[in-house]
């Protein structure tokens, strides 16, 4: 079965794929208990985007939902919902959200502008993207709690996003990954596809959360190897985000580079497969301050650190930056996994 982390995707080209997205939004809200104003939030908010992209766009488009965990997402818990578009792009952001004018008394239809704008104060969280020519991308997020953080949960130590598929829409998924409060970081993406390289993943992801505060990336991939004999195996990546600095040790073909104003610097691994072959290498360390990002993805994507600069996504919310990137960047069939991490200074 598919992991919470994973994102389900509805192809919302005609109204009955709109009628599943709205069945799949409500299944959500009652399994993360959001109460009754969370989740009729949740349903208008999914029939507005899901109205927007039937309407507004030429072939239709996706809705990207998740449910979020406080756990993992350093959130109340709550739905994710990512609306994607190859369409036109909106010229006016700002005039249609605002939406037009109308007299006093007159009730204005559903429509692109209104329908962003109920979106938006619908939302506890929300976010778009759009070029001309290129298309439209919407992020929101409906919680229990409201807008904000709730006590007791710590901020992160980047503010980070990420969006992960599974191959052709099956019943596992082989990427994963992993953000903890202390500023641990795991990509995994388990050997081959279907339920064995799921399991691969998803006890790399187990062995990286019970790993000791302040464990040094090497470590923890050393402890990966261990644990992940006797499975597929796996490549991953390992990071350790610091307020000045990051570490990162890497086996496999996990993709990441850190994205700043004028280049980016490519974080770099050893070949090899994590339980099997791989000597874990030791953790390398880069610097990295306000405005940096890392963007770090699996096989199933390409050129993802280049489209990150060309589609201009430096202040886009780094969850909804790296669904663009998975729109535009992960063409090859498989299992998909992007993740966007800015330094916390840039909030």
């Amino acid at each position: 079965m598919l992991p919470a982390h994973c994102h389900t995707r509805l192809r919302i080209d005609d109204p009955s794929a709109l009628t599943l997205a709205r069945g799949l939004a409500a299944d959500l809200a009652t399994a993360q208990a959001l109460g009754e104003d969370a989740a009729a939030r949740l349903a208008l908010v999914v029939s507005e985007l899901g109205s927007n992209l039937l309407h507004h766009t030429p072939e239709g488009g996706n809705l990207l939902l998740r449910p979020l965990a406080a756990g993992l997402d350093g959130a109340a818990p709550g739905v994710e919902c990512v609306a994607l578009d190859h369409g036109p792009g909106i010229a006016d952001v700002g005039r249609a959200i605002a939406g037009p004018s109308h007299p006093p008394g007159v009730v204005p239809a559903s429509g692109l502008g209104y329908g962003l704008g109920a979106v938006r104060r619908l939302s506890d969280l929300f976010d778009i993207h759009t070029r001309p020519g290129l298309g439209t991308a919407v992020l929101t997020r409906i919680t229990a709690h409201g807008p904000g953080n709730p006590a007791g949960l710590s901020p992160p130590a980047a503010f980070w996003g990420g969006a992960m598929l599974a191959m052709g829409g099956g019943d596992w998924c082989g990427d994963g990954w992993l953000v903890r409060g202390d500023g641990l970081v795991l990509a995994v993406d388990g050997l081959g596809h279907g339920e064995a390289a799921s399991a691969a993943a998803r006890q790399a992801e187990t062995v990286a959360a019970a790993a000791p505060g302040g464990a040094d990336p090497g470590a923890v991939l050393a402890a990966l190897h261990g644990a992940l004999r006797g499975t597929r195996g796996a490549v991953a990546l390992v990071l350790r985000l610091e307020p000045d600095r990051i570490g990162y040790a890497g086996v496999g073909n996990i993709t990441a580079a850190l994205v700043r104003p004028g280049g980016a610097a490519a974080l770099t691994g050893r070949w090899g497969v994590v339980g099997y072959n791989a000597a874990p290498p030791p953790t390398a360390w880069l610097s990295w301050q306000a405005g940096d990002h890392v963007v770090v993805h699996s096989d199933g994507c390409s050129r993802l650190a280049d489209l990150f600069t060309e589609r201009h996504l430096l202040h886009t919310h780094p969850a909804l930056a790296a669904a663009v990137l998975m729109r535009d960047g992960c063409a090859r069939v498989d299992d998909q996994m992007v993740m966007v991490l800015r330094h916390p200074a840039s909030l």
